[in-house]
């Protein structure tokens, strides 16, 4: 039997600042639908990008977003960490 994710469990996270962005119950499914993303291709992998957040732009109301999904390591005794400039 295979469990159906629920994309309003997607981890959504600032690309500026970093810091985790909640938002309403309801706004995940939202934006996926207006994207023309079928929630049924997402998995715990995938994670919501935000091109800012109300923390760290204070005067934007609206962020653009993109879905990501991250990659398994083929060997997790020789993956490196994620490192970002």
């Amino acid at each position: 039997m295979t469990r159906k994710f629920d994309p309003e469990l997607l981890y959504v996270e600032c690309h500026r600042c970093g810091q985790p962005v909640l938002w309403k119950r309801g706004m995940t499914t939202k934006l996926l639908k207006l994207a023309k993303i079928d929630p049924s291709t997402l998995d715990e992998r995938c994670v919501i990008i935000s091109e800012g957040c109300p923390n760290c732009v204070p005067d934007e109301t609206t962020f653009t977003t993109q879905v990501i999904r991250l990659n398994r390591a083929k060997d997790e005794r020789s993956s490196m960490p994620a490192v970002a400039n």
